[in-house]
């Protein structure tokens, strides 16, 4: 995989898999990680954003 693809899994997992944001953002930090420690492949700068959490109604129960 290439910074492409990398940038692209966290949102698959948004689009196709349905899963949170917190989620979305774990997985992006784990792949850098792998990428950047354990491989020490350099991946470059990622123009990836990171999830944000949707915002709460006010006063819903």
């Amino acid at each position: 995989m290439g910074a492409v693809e990398i940038e692209a899994f966290p949102t698959h997992l948004a689009v196709e898999r349905n899963v949170a944001a917190s989620t979305q953002n774990q997985a992006l930090a784990a792949l850098l990680f792998l990428y950047q420690q354990v491989l020490k492949i350099d991946i470059g700068r990622l123009d990836a954003v990171r999830a944000r959490r949707p915002k709460r109604l006010a006063g819903a129960s």
